[in-house]
């Protein structure tokens, strides 16, 4: 299994481009990106420029210049502690969103990206509308998904009021095979945040077999509560309540195929530290890779 992570950690952390930090993570042990679609993504006009495009075209240029490969890239998202755009409706959220996913679609087309995480559109007062609104945004994408032979991962995620954490029906995967089984096998898929799924104490594990080969990418990575993205197994083990062990044996049970991808954070360390962050987070990753 290939191992993944985001390219901006040392980009962050200390001030190097985007070729520096490819390097670095080509150092590190990884071997593909999670590139990360969500600069400016507040701006539904911009998301349609070429001007947008141009910075992930840059990166996608510096990670294979590094010999790394794009393992699955993240889609613009409307964060789940803002109220949604508009009324609240889908329909409103569709007119916001979707010519910005439309074109982050098209950009993985032709950087050779396989696979697209999207936050599911979530309204938390309705969890009906919230499972009709999804089938309609993946039946809009899925035309641009085949014209340019990219996978969607619907990813389990929640909304923040600012004080508490509502899961909603797309926190679950029960609820999220709702919306799978009602749309192309072949090109919608699901993604498990593990660090969302701890959130709401779900099993990992169970997810994975539940999903089974509707299972396409992975945001892996610790918290003991909150979002706080974290190297796995990098926190106190009475803190740590996910069972990694099963998780690992799970993927290899229903036949994985995608990338260990690690969905971390750097936090607020000092410059200097990317490298050292990286090969933690590189070994980890190998490690859960070959379990």
């Amino acid at each position: 299994m290939k191992t993944a992570t985001s390219i901006e950690h040392a980009m962050r952390l200390d001030g190097v481009d985007a070729y520096e930090s490819a390097r670095m993570m080509k150092e590190a042990g990884f071997d593909g990106v999670d590139l990360a679609m969500c600069h400016r993504q507040d701006d539904s006009e911009y998301m349609k420029s070429e001007e947008w495009a141009e910075v992930l075209y840059d990166q996608a240029e510096a990670i294979k210049a590094a010999g790394l490969t794009i393992e699955q890239c993240h889609l613009p998202y409307y964060p789940g502690h803002l109220p949604l755009p508009g009324d609240g409706s889908y329909e409103a959220f569709e007119e916001f969103a979707l010519g910005g996913l439309i074109h982050g679609i098209e950009i993985a087309g032709k950087i050779g990206c396989p696979i697209a995480v999207l936050h599911p559109f979530l309204d938390v007062n309705n969890d009906e509308a919230t499972l009709q609104g999804n089938i309609r945004m993946v039946n809009a994408l899925l035309p641009h998904l085949k014209k340019h032979n990219v996978k969607l991962a619907l990813e389990n995620v929640y909304a923040h009021d600012g004080r508490n954490y509502s899961p909603s029906v797309t926190a679950r995967a029960e609820d999220i095979m709702k919306i799978l089984e009602q749309v192309d096998e072949e090109y919608v898929g699901a993604c498990i945040d593990t660090g969302h799924a701890r959130i709401f104490r779900l099993n990992i594990g169970k997810m994975a077999r539940l999903y089974g080969k509707r299972l396409f990418a992975l945001h892996v990575n610790s918290n003991a509560g909150e979002d706080e993205h974290l190297i796995p197994y990098m926190i106190p083990a009475w803190c740590e309540k996910s069972n990694y062990d099963d998780f690992l044996a799970a993927l290899k049970e229903i036949g994985y195929q995608g990338a260990m991808n690690l969905e971390i954070g750097t936090g607020k360390m000092p410059a200097g530290c990317g490298k050292h962050f990286l090969g933690m987070a590189g070994l980890v990753a190998r490690m859960m890779a070959n379990a």
